[in-house]
């Protein structure tokens, strides 16, 4: 079996990962970033997903901001495939090596320590030795396949947030077409019923229209399939039969309904349905939606200026808000350190939605800026852990103080 020798090995080059990895490599560690996908961003290209929800301060996010983003009213939108060539280049510029169509499958770990990882490609199966590792693959697997308790939905049943796929349609009326404002009382009934009578599936329910860069196209974040478990591949298979399934119901329900679509078509789709949800790492802290509400300030951050509402779609497919939702307080908040080690491996730090946290703060916390700024502060607390041959878990105060510099500065 080959063996690839890292510092660092980050797996999962979705927001979270990149970051890392970039973060990482700034700092002077050898890094490998791992992607099963044959683009770096997940969501935010691969997933079509072309608005920034939420922010957090960060120059990595920042930069990406800058070089791709235009602001229509309060929303931030940039086209995924011009991020796709921003991320390759941010990737390579950085130093740090790409290895994509690989994904993990297996963790040796002893005394505490992962002492490699097993990937597999159409090269068959590789092992990754490094002195750390960063789990950025949304549903915390290499935690999970190194032994780490984790949490999944919600505390009172374990349901999750439904999973969907983005796709892009043309043949717009630029003049009239409805994106912000498509989900009108008179509309929000007509896709009631129309999801009543069985021209639309049950459970999409929400009518959200995004604005492209491109002219006369948008993107449709429309699809829903619930009791859906993103780790378990055979929900997976029915995620992404049931979402595709369900695109020519909507289009047809925008064409006969909808101001400016009367003449759309479909032009492509994501790669995958995305997942709003699953694992969710047992870690040191576990930030909770009271933390959130409160904007709270850690001494031992390593994000900071994180800020979304609980965007809490309802496990149960319908459009009524959850009874537990949390109020939102619109406040900046920090995430600390101690939500991204997680439980028994010394060597291993997570980044991304799978962090240390409750439901209700996960809904928060999940959203593209915050992971990209979640990826930011690992990677640095990585390579900081490597150079001064520390455990990257246990970061003394005067560390992660350097940590927080050292975000604060940016490098762009």
């Amino acid at each position: 079996m080959k063996t690839l020798n890292y510092d660092i090995c980050v797996l999962g080059a979705g927001p979270a990962g990149t970051a890392a990895a970039i973060a990482a490599r700034r700092m002077g560690a050898k890094v490998l970033l791992v992607e099963r996908e044959g683009v770096p961003g997940g969501m935010s290209t691969s997933g079509m997903l072309n608005i920034w929800c939420g922010d957090a301060y960060g120059s990595i996010f920042a930069h990406i901001v800058e070089s791709t983003t235009k602001t229509i009213g309060r929303r931030r939108i940039y086209s995924p495939e011009t991020l796709k060539i921003l991320l390759i280049n941010m990737i390579a510029d950085s130093g740090a090596d790409l290895l994509l169509h690989s994904f993990v499958t297996g963790a040796e770990v002893r005394n505490g320590r992962i002492e490699k990882v097993l990937i597999h490609s159409k090269s068959g199966e590789m092992a990754v030795c490094a002195n750390s590792f960063i789990d950025c693959t949304g549903d915390g697997d290499v935690a999970a396949l190194s032994g780490v308790p984790f949490d999944k939905g919600r505390e009172s049943d374990g349901l999750m947030q439904p999973m969907t796929l983005q796709f892009m349609v043309g043949g717009l009326d630029d003049s009239r077409a409805l994106f912000a404002g498509a989900d009108t009382p008179e509309l929000k009934a007509k896709l009631r019923e129309y999801v009543a009578d069985g021209r639309v599936s049950f459970p999409v329910g929400l009518l959200i229209l995004i604005e492209a860069l491109e002219p006369h196209t948008a993107f449709v974040n429309m699809t829903n399939v619930i009791h859906a478990d993103g780790t378990d591949v055979f929900d997976q298979t029915r995620a992404e039969l049931e979402t595709r399934r369900q695109i020519p119901q909507i289009v047809q329900f925008l064409r006969e309904n909808v101001p400016g679509y009367e003449n759309c078509c479909v032009l492509s789709s994501a790669a995958y349905a995305g997942v709003r949800e699953s694992r969710r790492i047992r870690g040191g802290y576990t930030l909770t939606a009271a933390d959130i509400q409160c904007g709270r300030r850690f001494d031992d951050w390593i994000v900071d200026g994180a800020i979304y509402s609980f965007g809490i779609h309802n496990p149960d497919g319908t459009t009524d808000r959850v009874k537990e939702h949390p109020k939102n307080t619109n406040r900046r908040y920090t995430i600390p350190y101690r939500c991204f080690t997680p439980s028994g491996i010394e060597n291993l730090l997570m980044a991304g939605r799978c962090i240390s946290g409750d439901h209700y703060a996960h809904s928060s916390y999940r959203v593209m800026p915050i992971c990209f700024a979640m990826g930011e502060g690992v990677g640095t607390c990585a390579a900081m852990a490597f150079r001064d041959g520390s455990n990257p878990t246990a970061l003394n105060p005067e560390q992660i103080r350097e940590v927080q510099k050292l975000i604060q500065e940016g490098i762009y």
